[in-house]
């Protein structure tokens, strides 16, 4: 038997291992502040199945076909004034964005529709980060065609609690199953400070 002053640092070091292993087979690519901000964050297509449901909500990923974008159905499963805080659907961008977009003009863009079968109304979407502060809720109103809803934020300067950001989307308020379907989101910096 190992004694556990050498089985527990052994074992994180073969876990570090496994997870260094597996993370150089992707194609991660750490951006400079000034390629963030001249390139942006943009999820759509495939990348619409990465978003995250935070409790009281959810998504379904929808592929393209040759008649329609890829699209994600988002849906509120919990009525929100009993669903405990969060950023509800949500795209999440790492550390390096939030000090590449601190105190910069941001326009944060949705391409969203009511979907055609119980289709929701309006929705909220906002910007959370850990650090340099948040948007907050952002209503607007959907139509049955693809739209472009827009809004503008500019985060205050870094603190020391750099972490991700959050590019949310709460769909409703209530619990009943109404949709709506999201087949773009986009950050970009509009203005240097």
């Amino acid at each position: 038997m190992l004694k556990d002053i050498f089985f527990y640092p052994l074992a994180a070091l073969f876990m570090a291992i496994i997870i260094s292993a597996a993370l150089s087979f992707g194609d991660y690519e750490v951006l400079t502040p000034n390629q963030i901000r001249a390139q942006g964050f943009t999820v759509e297509g495939k990348n619409l199945a990465e978003l995250t449901a935070s409790p009281g909500t959810n998504f379904q990923y929808i592929a393209e076909t040759p008649n329609a974008p890829a699209f994600a159905r988002l849906v509120t499963t919990v009525a929100r004034d009993t669903a405990p805080p969060s950023p509800g659907v949500f795209a999440a961008l790492n550390t390096h964005y939030e000090d590449a977009f601190a105190q910069h003009r941001l326009r944060l863009t949705i391409t969203a529709r009511t979907s055609p079968q119980n289709g929701l109304q309006a929705f909220d979407m906002a910007y959370f980060t850990a650090g340099s502060g948040d948007s907050g809720w952002q209503r607007r109103q959907l139509t049955s065609d693809w739209a472009n809803y827009v809004f503008e934020f500019t985060p205050g300067p870094l603190n020391d609690q750099s972490e991700l950001d959050y590019f949310s989307i709460w769909p409703g308020d209530t619990s009943e199953p109404f949709t709506m379907d999201v087949s773009y989101m986009r950050v970009e910096v509009i203005e240097a400070p």
